[in-house]
């Protein structure tokens, strides 16, 4: 009897795979993991079920189509990184069954006044953020302090940023894998091409979130690996931070569609 060998899935503990400094890299693939082979002739293994998500640079790692297929199997995103650390785009992967989220979106954005409500959740998550980090830091926070951060963030979408620009690359690169999971593209369009752009709003949310309570973090922040490292300890601290936007999301346009 022929046995259809299925492709391993993240597991439990899976973390992100960064692939980047200076020196050239080759990535292919053998049924069951990345194979990562630099200029020296190194290898290096990575089950997929240890890899959540990679992060990848443009100018230095060259992917084989093996690899890239392997990973659009097992479910995991891909964002490439340039030389500023900037992204540059995002695999997601082409699941077989729409998720009920995103068909609920894809419904909720072609309603005539889908980008609108689309806007007024983005203001109420601003404000759900800003409500927790009031609560977080009641005993520092003025009123008039709450006041003026509340109409700069919650109704003009403006913060002061304290960390540095890559960590925010960093970010984005996570929502990109996080709405790959969820079989989400990262923009809908409405019925007169307004567009819902999901992925940077997102980010602009936790962005924002990490921004919001810095504090001395910002100073810690010396180079790219700091960065990483920093961004990965607040990501497994506040994992439940994306998925409760999600989560509301979903809710707020179930909602809609029955009203």
């Amino acid at each position: 009897m022929l046995k259809i060998k299925r492709t391993p899935k993240p597991g439990p503990g899976a973390r992100a795979l960064y692939l980047g400094g200076r020196e050239p890299k080759r990535v292919s693939c053998t049924d069951e993991a990345l194979v990562v082979t630099n200029a020296r002739a190194q290898v290096m293994r990575f089950p997929l079920a240890r890899v959540a998500r990679v992060v990848s640079s443009t100018d230095v790692v060259d992917w084989s189509g093996g690899a890239l297929a392997l990973c659009m199997r097992a479910g995991i995103g891909i964002t490439w990184l340039d030389t500023r650390g900037q992204a540059m785009g995002s695999m997601y992967v082409q699941t077989r069954s729409t998720a009920s989220l995103a068909t609920v979106l894809e419904l909720w954005a072609e309603r005539a006044d889908g980008i609108q409500l689309y806007q007024h959740w983005l203001r109420a998550r601003r404000m759900d953020t800003l409500v927790r980090w009031h609560q977080e830091h009641a005993e520092v926070v003025t009123p008039q302090q709450w006041e003026a951060t509340k109409r700069e963030y919650v109704y003009a979408s403006q913060f002061t940023v304290h960390l540095p620009e890559p960590l925010r690359h960093l970010c984005l690169a996570y929502v990109a894998a996080q709405l790959n999971s969820h079989g989400l593209t990262p923009q809908l369009w409405g019925p007169r091409l307004e567009n819902m752009d999901l992925d940077e709003d997102l980010c602009n949310l936790l962005w924002a979130e990490m921004n919001l309570s810095a504090g001395t973090l910002a100073d810690k922040v010396q180079d790219d690996a700091t960065a990483t490292q920093l961004f990965e300890r607040w990501s497994a601290r506040n994992a439940s931070a994306l998925t409760l936007h999600l989560v509301h999301l979903h809710r707020t346009a179930l909602k809609a569609m029955h009203t």
